[in-house]
Parts: structure tokens; C-alpha cells; sequence
């Protein structure tokens, strides 16, 4: 079963998690706020700061966009997220349907 976190009623991911704060670790370190970089990236304020905070899934594109703003690859947003981290339970699976 995925590992996942409840808050506020909404459950999330690992993965959401890890990615979230992979993106805000290296957007700090860059010094830079978030409306500026969101502007930077070309996403929304208010979508950016639920993508910081791990409440969105985020499609390829805005991966991209998010590494390009960074200087990164998107590998290296995506580096400690583990296979167990997003199994597909959020779509309503029972843990007996999701095993291989």
C-alpha cells in the first residue's frame, strides 16, 4: 500500500511530498520567492504554491518547466522518489488490485 498523508481531510502522496519539498528546497537555495519563480517557470502564483506544498500532481510539461527555472534536470527533482512512494491507490484501488 502507498505510504500517503492526510491534512485536512485531503489525502497526499509521498511522492507529492518528496517532490514538493525536493522543489522548494532547490528554489531556496536559489534564493528566490515564490511568485518570482513561478513567474520564471510560467505557472500560475496559486497553482505554484500548491505544487510547493505537495497538494497537486504535476504534468510532464510543468515538471520541465519547473527544472528549467531551477537549472536542474528534472532527474534531479526527482531523485528520492521511490516506486512505492506513488502506487495508484488514489484512484480508488483496493491494496489486493495494486500488487503485480
Amino acid at each position: 500500500m502507498i505510504a500517503s498523508i492526510s491534512l485536512n481531510g485531503q489525502v497526499y502522496s509521498t511522492a507529492q511530498k518528496k517532490l514538493a519539498a525536493t522543489i522548494r528546497s532547490l528554489r531556496e537555495a536559489k534564493g528566490v520567492s515564490q511568485e518570482r519563480f513561478a513567474q520564471l517557470a510560467n505557472v500560475e502564483r496559486a497553482r505554484y504554491g500548491r505544487i510547493e506544498r505537495g497538494e497537486l500532481n504535476i504534468s510532464l510539461n510543468v515538471l520541465f518547466a519547473l527544472a528549467a527555472g531551477l537549472g536542474v534536470k528534472p532527474s534531479e527533482i526527482l531523485g528520492e522518489i521511490e516506486l512505492t512512494d506513488c502506487q495508484p491507490d488514489s484512484v480508488g484501488l483496493e491494496p489486493e488490485e495494486t500488487r503485480a
